[in-house]
């Protein structure tokens, strides 16, 4: 259980720093280099965490790393795309986002208790 709160608390911090990219992005201020790299680190602690989880036994966290996988490809797209034309699209943004809420709220319903598979 101690890897799983870890990983909660260290995907909170790359939410919030998320949540801040995202608003930037969308209305087209730029933004450091260092908080995207920030943002990704503690997203990639997260995943670590949770996957220290996954070989204790938990298989409860399988369903995160599967979305953190598909959440890391967006991201890294998101990022390629922003280097080459300086813009992210808004949809790549969006998905982004939007799987790495779904997958935030499975990872914390299942730290704090609440069945949500099965």
């Amino acid at each position: 259980m101690v890897f799983l709160t870890a990983s909660l608390a260290a995907f909170t911090i790359a939410a919030a720093l998320g949540l801040v990219l995202a608003i930037d992005l969308f209305k087209g201020i730029p933004t450091q280099r260092s908080f995207t790299l920030t943002h990704a680190g503690m997203a990639v602690l997260g995943a670590v965490l949770a996957i220290g989880a996954a070989l204790t036994g938990d298989t409860r966290v399988y369903i995160n790393i599967a979305l953190v996988v598909v959440i890391v490809v967006l991201g890294v797209m998101a990022a390629i795309k922003r280097h080459k034309t300086g813009v992210v699209p808004k949809g790549l943004l969006a998905a982004h986002a939007g799987i790495a809420v779904i997958c935030y709220l499975i990872l914390a319903a299942t730290v704090f208790g609440v069945n949500v598979i099965g």
